[in-house]
């Protein structure tokens, strides 16, 4: 392959000398050619499409790119309260051993807020975000548009800001760019307190839950104790026994009583029998409470039994429905007191537990300009259009010596 070959289009190799027509074509395709290879040949190319971008992107960095200023933060997010005591051992799962969590979790939900439309929205409201990139000072292809949406802004916004968080430490590395020391220095203080300010209301809401959800399981375990104890209450009242059980340990002693007594009467009854003095008006007489004491004894085992056909209350029927009761009103009792001391403890730790951000270090305000780097953007642009007119010129040429 010859390198010294030119972009014009060879000659055809036959003509159609019979065919003016074909003649006349040839010959206007053949002017063509020569001028494309006039216009079109590596020197003039080079300088169109190498030197001349490269000329205007030089005056573009060197003299009419606006200078942008870079002001870095970092900082970690911490939560207190909670792990007051450590063990002596050197393993500590991530606790900080100044009282409190390190959470990278909470690092990373601050790192990507900042990076949010929402803090746009917020730092547009307050400081007039859009206001810091449309002034005049700065160059046309750097400025934002002042008819910019809001769309436009965060995307505008994105590109000039970054934030890193290192994973084992969760600290977390803000930067902002800006085309003035001073906007670079509000612009991040206007972040940063935007995003302590989420940090708080997010801590806030935490604790507000915690104590609510206890004071709510508080609420329903007291319904439920007081509705064991209307249930009970009204049993008690339906039947007329406040407690069944004691009733039956009163029914047992009484039943232990009459019958001891009867035993007694029975003694004095056979000792009778024995003398055949039985018929006597005392022997009579012992039946006669030996009898009654047998109906007494009968009556009231019947009603403990639950087998007496009487209206009279029956204390065994009884005796599980209250068991029930009285089981399912300890139970709720329990259960209340819990949440009650489960609330307590949710309001201790709600008042202990604060998480927040904290600023570690902030780079002095920026006094010189860090971006765009003017020399190293311009040689990087001129050796890719170098790279792209070299690769173009010798496809061009591989083309053409096929066509030969």
């Amino acid at each position: 392959m010859n390198l010294q070959v030119d972009y014009a289009v060879q000659e055809a190799v036959t003509t159609a000398k019979d065919d003016p027509d074909d003649a006349l074509g040839l010959a206007k395709k053949d002017a063509t050619s020569k001028l494309l290879s006039i216009i079109f040949n590596k020197k003039n190319s080079l300088v169109a499409f190498v030197l001349f971008p490269s000329a205007i992107i030089a005056i573009y960095c060197f003299f009419i790119a606006s200078g942008q200023y870079i002001f870095e933060s970092r900082m970690i997010v911490r939560t207190i309260g909670v792990s007051e005591q450590f063990d002596t051992s050197e393993t500590r799962e991530g606790r900080s051993v100044i009282g409190g969590d390190s959470l990278t979790q909470d690092s990373y939900i601050v790192a990507n807020y900042l990076r949010s439309p929402q803090i746009v929205k917020i730092l547009d409201e307050q400081i007039g975000l859009r206001n810091f990139f449309l002034k005049e000072s700065i160059d046309t292809l750097s400025r934002l548009r002042r008819e910019a949406s809001f769309e436009q802004l965060y995307k505008y916004w994105l590109g000039h800001v970054d934030t890193y968080v290192d994973g084992p430490s969760g600290i977390i590395i803000f930067t902002v760019r800006a085309f003035s020391p001073e906007d670079t220095v509000a612009i991040s203080t206007a972040a940063l307190a935007a995003a302590d300010q989420m940090i708080d209301k997010i801590s806030d809401k935490a604790k507000g839950d915690l104590v609510a959800r206890g004071e709510g399981d508080v609420v329903t375990s007291l319904e439920a104790y007081r509705k064991a104890l209307d249930d009970l209450r009204n049993y008690q009242n339906k039947t007329g026994i406040l407690d069944p059980i004691s009733s039956a340990k009163m029914l047992n002693t009484i039943i232990a009583k009459l019958t001891e007594e009867k035993l007694s009467l029975t003694v004095a009854l056979k000792s009778l029998e024995a003398a055949k003095a039985d018929d006597t008006a005392r022997g009579r007489q012992l039946r006669r409470s030996i009898e009654a004491l047998d109906e007494q004894i009968t009556l009231r085992q019947n009603s403990l039994a639950g087998n007496n056909s009487t209206n009279e209350t029956k204390l065994s029927s009884n005796l599980t429905e209250f068991s029930r009761l009285e089981t399912r009103r300890i139970v709720t009792q329990a259960l209340y007191e819990s949440t009650v001391r489960n609330l307590d403890t949710a309001k201790s730790a709600a008042l202990k537990r604060t998480t927040f951000m904290a600023v570690f270090s902030k780079s002095q305000v920026p006094e010189e300009s860090e971006y765009p780097n003017r020399i190293s953007e311009w040689l990087i642009l001129t050796a890719g259009l170098f790279t792209l007119w070299v690769t173009a010129t010798l496809v061009w040429m591989s083309i053409e010596d096929h066509r030969v």
